[in-house]
């Protein structure tokens, strides 16, 4: 790891046990609610603060309303690289999570990794808590290579069939796409090309798992392909844009033929949920259905927020709005 600058190790030392106590005490948080704990470590009218409580909050009235009880927390969280600027220190960090609960007397777990970013200042009794947010979360606006490189609106009219459909045409294995996401909720299969906003390149590389063929086209717009790895690497936008691939979804046609229905009850493991967390008609990410808890509500894996076994709702997401939307959507394959 680097170090931050010649006011040497001690105040390394410092920081660091500073970031480990408080992330101890949200950790203890997440399993009794009790929030003034975690008060004294912010500075007042630090940013992220209350919204880390209302997105918790959130999870939490998920959990009463399955009628779980939460168990235990454990959580790892480990710098990646930080830098200081006089008497501010912004810190990258890795968060794992995982959260023990019991539902009709069985215990589940739900799982979770972020990248934070998180921004200390100086006090001269020590830190405080500027700032707290998470880089690249559910819904986020992506980089170059994924939504920057959206479609225009007349996307839904140029999805269309390309010329070659490729990995066989034998129907779709919900099974397999599971067992692809769990494998890979939370790491990257390097056959495959990572985005920043990953959340839709992992839900077409897990329905390409369960056997959903690839379309390939010479446009971008159309089919669902990705081609290569690396800095040659090339994709569709069904592919890697969360919108685009609610589109073809939307539109029954093959490589999917997906089905449309009306409420998440009518999904099974291995379909699909899109979000649209404003409630403007564009969604802007997408989940694949992995379990069924023991009220037989469905869980999702996810990527970008990397999540195993997720409450479906997401309504603990940092990217809610009261005007989500969703669409539900089964996979036929072809």
């Amino acid at each position: 790891m680097n170090k931050i600058d010649s006011r040497g190790e001690q105040q390394q030392v410092d920081w660091q046990a500073f970031l480990r106590d408080y992330f101890d005490d949200v950790h203890r948080y997440a399993v009794d609610q009790g929030y003034e704990r975690i008060w004294p470590f912010w500075k007042e009218g630090g940013n992220g603060k209350s919204l880390l409580w209302e997105q918790w909050q959130r999870w939490d009235e998920q959990l009463q309303q399955r009628g779980a009880v939460t168990k235990a927390v454990r959580g790892q969280v480990k710098p990646l690289y930080w830098l200081q600027k006089g008497e501010e220190l912004q810190i990258f960090v890795s968060w794992e999570l995982q959260r023990w609960y019991g539902i009709k007397g069985k215990p589940a777990v739900e799982e979770a990794s972020w990248i934070m970013r998180v921004v200390l200042s100086q006090k001269q009794d020590g830190w405080v808590v500027e700032q707290l947010e998470e880089c690249w979360g559910d819904g986020a606006a992506a980089p170059d290579g994924d939504e920057a490189s959206s479609p225009s609106t007349d996307e839904e009219e140029r999805l269309r069939l390309p010329t070659l459909v490729v990995h066989g045409a034998g129907g779709y294995d919900a099974s397999r796409a599971i067992a692809y996401a769990e494998r890979f909720w939370n790491r990257a299969n390097p056959a495959y090309p990572q985005f920043t906003d990953n959340c839709t390149n992992y839900i077409s590389q897990c329905l390409h798992a369960g056997g959903i063929p690839m379309l390939f086209s010479r446009e971008k717009g159309r089919g669902w392909w990705m081609r290569g790895n690396g800095k040659n690497a090339s994709w569709s936008f069904s592919w890697s844009v969360a919108h685009s691939l609610y589109l073809l979804l939307k539109s029954g046609g093959p490589p999917m033929r997906a089905v449309q229905v009306a409420s998440v009850e009518e999904l099974e493991p291995g379909d699909i949920i899109c979000y649209d967390f404003d409630g403007d008609g564009r969604f802007q990410h997408n989940t694949i259905i992995v379990a069924r808890d023991e009220n037989n509500i469905p869980l999702v894996n996810a990527n970008t927020t990397n999540s195993r076994m997720r409450y479906w709702e997401y309504t603990d997401s940092t990217a809610y709005t009261p005007n989500i939307r969703y669409a539900f959507f089964r996979i036929r394959g072809t």
